[in-house]
């Protein structure tokens, strides 16, 4: 019914003032007790007693309690009191760091009697390019220079050519993908 027009006998149900306690638990056993049949089906039903099942088996488990942690977890950091207490060493120090404890030895590679051909051939290059170079800059001599430096240049690297080897005569094995350290 609408609220302007109640004609409900039990004053107590109505909107009109506060309930007491003992009026609500009045009510919820009323309830109950007028569906007691479809609660019990329900409590009977399958999914209850899976619902029981997972229950039991959750109160099984050991949970995780503030009991289980020591009390220094809680009321000492573990390295001093503060942010400027702290006593280890940073990420500033990293070279120091890298010094003290390190076993490390940086290589030195040994690289063993230079070629006298190649070192012929790098020198003409470099002697040719210099002089053309030279051409350029000078005009006066840059007929000499400029043929000096062509035939060098040409020379330089058409040895470094010939003398390279190529990927596949410096293998050692077939599986030998080139790559040295």
């Amino acid at each position: 019914m609408t609220g302007n027009k109640n004609s409900n006998a039990d004053a107590s149900s109505s909107n009109t003032g506060p309930n007491d306690g003992s009026d609500m638990d009045r009510q919820w056993e009323d309830f109950l007790a007028s569906h007691e049949g479809d609660l019990n089906d329900v409590a009977r039903s399958r999914s209850a007693r899976k619902f029981d099942k997972a229950a039991r088996k959750a109160e099984k488990k050991a949970r995780f309690d503030v009991n289980d942690l020591k009390d220094d977890a809680f009321a000492t950091p573990p390295h001093g009191r503060g942010p400027r207490d702290f006593q280890g060493r940073s990420w500033l120090d990293t070279d120091d760091v890298m010094d003290d404890d390190s076993t490390f030895t940086p290589p030195n590679p040994d690289l063993g009697p230079v070629n006298r051909a190649a070192a012929l051939f790098v020198g003409m290059t470099v002697v040719g390019v210099l002089c053309l170079v030279v051409s350029v800059l000078i005009p006066s001599v840059s007929a000499l220079s400029g043929s000096v430096g062509g035939v060098l240049t040409l020379l330089g690297a058409g040895g470094l050519f010939m003398r390279h080897r190529g990927h596949s005569e410096t293998r050692r094995d077939e599986f030998d993908d080139g790559a040295r350290v």
